[in-house]
């Protein structure tokens, strides 16, 4: 969220001042925050009776992550990592879990025609969410609460202890001064600590050529394979494919100042052993419009594959969101988003995947590097009978509400002017 001149708190709500002229900049910092919530639904333990009930109740936690970056006209990186505590007050005893986080992304320019990029993750997680990965994916980060951020997840399903490793690599070289081609590599995997027969594998490649042919709108082809690995006493190994030919169009309209339109498109063909492979249009459109000096609104449509672990075939979801946010004054940012998706079986066409969240968060500044915050998030899921092997409750609805504190903390800025 850069900005001209963002004003003396504009760092602590994450609002980066444009830099033009910058050689150089080198940052390190620390943000954290502590909060206190009411949860309409405190999971319980991993390992619980399955038929206890789940009842609402106060939860507290905090979190903390450090941030190390570097860029320059040659080379960026960006490193990160942190964790997050809660506490659960159940009866008739509170229990306490803990996630880990890291995340690594490089990215430099070799020569006048290549670029290369690399990037890497790890998180450590005592809960299960498949939302991450089915109904999150279409549009705007800023749409949903993030767990990075603020002391809680409203979307977690059931204490489940897992971990997910995931990195890729890139190489883009330019070919004319309109046109590129890029190869990429990646790999995923989610491990569950106490059920390694749901641990998942997701491995690929892909090729892509693009073709700018003005300043809003070009032309892509590419084709990649991908390698879905599930474990367990029945494997259910997928191979995939993606023959890419499509536009991208980011156009700012003459008609609506500071109004931009974006759309792409993608295809997927998916393939098991013993049954007919199956093929789908994907793609995404989006809306944004920025007004006043902070504020920007925003409405998107996506459609996707995804290999979600827990379930038992790939997922073809169709996802829809809206957001708006911005300050109010120089110490008042005010956040919100909806979002909605449905979701079917790739192979059997089972239906009756659906999820549906909101949220809202209002920080007012009390000093330069601290804000109080106060939030709300609600979120529904269903999933249909005998779709997903882990043992998670078919429908949930909780929202949560939270007040707390964040903290930035400056703890190393350097800034080097260009020649």
């Amino acid at each position: 969220m850069a900005q001209g001149n963002p004003g003396p708190y504009g760092r602590l709500f994450g609002r980066i001042p444009a830099q033009a002229g910058v050689r150089e900049h080198t940052t390190v910092e620390i943000r954290s925050s502590i909060g206190a919530n009411y949860d309409s639904v405190l999971l319980l333990p991993e390992g619980s009776p399955t038929d206890i009930p789940l009842d609402g109740g106060i939860t507290g936690g905090g979190t903390a992550v450090l941030g190390i970056s570097h860029r320059s006209s040659m080379f960026l990186a960006n490193v990160s990592g942190g964790a997050s505590r809660g506490q659960y007050f159940t009866q008739p005893s509170s229990y306490g879990n803990t996630l880990y986080f890291a995340n690594a992304q490089v990215s430099s320019t070799l020569t006048t025609r290549f670029d290369v990029y690399a990037t890497a993750g790890y998180n450590h997680s005592p809960y299960y969410e498949f939302f991450t990965d089915f109904g999150r994916q279409p549009v705007d980060p800023n749409l949903n609460v993030d767990p990075t951020v603020l002391p809680f997840s409203p979307y977690a399903t059931v204490m489940l202890e897992n971990e997910t490793v995931d990195g890729k690599v890139g190489l883009t070289g330019k070919i004319t001064k309109t046109s590129s081609i890029g190869v990429s590599g990646y790999k995923r995997q989610t491990r569950f600590a106490n059920q390694p027969d749901d641990d998942l594998t997701y491995t690929g490649y892909d090729a892509t050529w693009t073709w700018q042919l003005s300043r809003d709108l070009g032309v892509h082809a590419g084709y990649g394979r991908h390698f879905v690995d599930v474990r367990g006493p029945d494997r259910r190994d997928y191979e995939g494919a993606s023959i890419d030919a499509g536009v991208d169009y980011n156009k700012a309209f003459s008609i609506a100042r500071r109004t931009t339109l974006r759309f792409n498109t993608a295809t997927s063909v998916v393939k098991y052993p013993g049954v007919n492979s199956e093929f789908r249009v994907n793609g995404g459109v989006s809306l944004s419009k920025s007004f006043r000096r902070t504020w920007q609104a925003s409405a998107a449509f996506n459609r996707a594959t995804s290999f979600v672990p827990g379930f038992f075939e790939p997922l073809y979801t169709d996802s829809v969101g809206a957001s708006l946010g911005g300050m109010f004054s120089r110490r008042v940012q005010f956040s919100t988003g909806i979002s909605a998706a449905r979701g079917e079986s790739a192979f059997s066409d089972t239906t009756g995947f659906s999820t549906y969240s909101a949220s809202a968060t209002l920080s007012f500044a009390i000093f330069k590097n601290m804000s109080a915050y106060t939030s709300y998030a609600t979120y529904w899921y269903e999933v249909p009978p005998n779709a997903i092997t882990l043992t998670v409750p078919g429908t949930m609805a909780r929202q949560i509400v939270s007040v707390g504190i964040n903290l930035y903390v400056p703890v190393y800025e350097k800034v080097r002017q260009g020649q």
